[in-house]
C-alpha cells in the first residue's frame, strides 16, 4: 500500500471545536478570515490553502471527488483530528462536500458556500469569457494526455504582471462585478491571492468534471447550503439557480437552505451574517 503524505499551508485562528475553512479558486485559505474571526471563541478554523492553487503542494494524476476526499483526511490525520466542521466556497465548497460523502464519520456539520445545487457549467463564461467556450475539448486533452497538455495550457491561465500589480483597481472591479461592499477581509483576500501551478491547473478540471447535483444527493451529514439567487445580477443565473434549487429540494436530504439576494460571493454579502452560519453550528441535532 502506498502512502500519500500531502504538504499543506494553513492559517489557524481560535480555540475550540476544529472547523476546517476551503476557499474558492484563485483565492488562499484566508478568504475565510472573516468567519474565522468571528467564531474565534469557540472554533479554532483552519483556513487551508487549496491543492496547487496557493500554497499547498498540487495533486497529481487524475483528481476525483474521492481524490479530494483523501486530500483532506490525509490532512485531518496529520493532525489527529477525528471529526471537524467543514465550510467550502464554491471551488472549497466542491472539496468539503467530496470529503462530507466519502468521510461522513468525520464531518460534524458541513457549510457550502454557492456550491453543490447546480452543476458547474460546460462551458464557465462568467469566469473565462468566451475562452470557455473551448473547456469541452481542452477537457478532453487533459484526461487524454494528463501533465504534458497541463503544461502546454498554463501559460493561457497566468496573469500578466502588469494586471498583479494594479492591485486596487484590481479590488474595485471585484466588488463592482460580484456585488459587494469593500471591506478589509476582502483587500486582505485579493492581497494574499493563490499562487497559480500547473497541479492547479490539474484541480481545477478535476472540479470542472465533478457531478456537483449528485454529489448534494447522497449527503448524510447535517449541511447547511446559503446560495446566490443572482436575483437582478445575471437573469440567465437567476433561472438556472432557481431551476436548479427547486429540482433539489424534491429530494429528502438533511440540508437546511438559505437563499442570498446576490451573487457568487455570499461569504461577504451584507444580505447574510455570519450569526446565521455560528447558529447552525451550534444547534443540536
Amino acid at each position: 500500500m502506498t502512502t500519500i503524505l500531502y504538504d499543506y499551508y494553513v492559517e489557524r485562528i481560535g480555540k475550540g471545536e476544529p472547523t476546517l475553512f476551503l476557499p474558492a479558486a484563485g483565492f488562499s485559505g484566508n478568504e475565510g478570515l472573516n468567519i474565522a474571526e468571528h467564531l474565534q471563541e469557540d472554533y479554532e478554523t483552519h483556513m487551508i490553502d487549496l491543492p496547487g492553487l496557493g500554497k499547498s503542494a498540487g495533486l497529481e494524476g487524475k483528481v476525483t471527488s474521492l481524490t479530494l476526499a483523501n486530500w483532506v483526511n490525509e490532512y485531518m490525520e496529520q493532525q489527529q483530528i477525528h471529526e471537524a466542521n467543514l465550510i467550502g466556497h464554491s471551488l472549497g465548497g466542491a472539496i468539503a462536500l467530496a470529503f462530507a460523502v466519502h468521510y461522513p464519520s468525520k464531518v460534524n456539520k458541513l457549510i457550502l458556500l454557492d456550491q453543490g445545487h447546480k452543476p458547474f457549467p460546460k462551458a464557465p463564461t462568467s469566469e473565462f469569457g468566451p475562452f470557455a467556450y473551448l473547456f469541452p475539448f481542452l477537457n478532453l486533452g487533459v484526461q487524454s494526455f494528463g501533465q504534458p497538455f497541463l503544461r502546454q495550457l498554463a501559460p493561457l491561465f497566468m496573469k500578466g504582471d502588469e494586471q498583479k500589480n494594479d492591485i486596487e483597481k484590481q479590488i474595485q472591479q471585484f466588488c463592482q462585478i460580484v456585488d459587494v461592499e469593500e471591506s478589509e477581509y476582502i483587500r486582505t483576500a485579493m492581497k494574499h491571492q493563490g499562487d497559480f501551478s500547473v497541479n492547479g491547473l490539474n484541480l481545477m478540471f478535476g472540479y470542472y468534471n465533478l457531478n456537483l447535483p449528485k454529489l448534494l444527493k447522497q449527503l448524510s451529514v447535517p449541511t447547511y447550503l446559503v446560495y446566490g439567487t443572482f436575483k437582478g445580477l445575471n437573469e440567465k443565473e437567476y433561472n438556472n439557480t432557481y431551476h436548479y434549487i427547486r429540482k433539489i429540494q424534491k429530494h429528502d436530504l438533511p440540508v437546511t437552505y438559505r437563499a442570498v439576494k446576490g451573487g457568487h460571493y455570499v461569504n461577504w454579502s451584507s444580505e447574510w451574517s455570519i450569526n446565521e452560519l455560528e447558529d447552525f453550528l451550534t444547534i443540536a441535532e
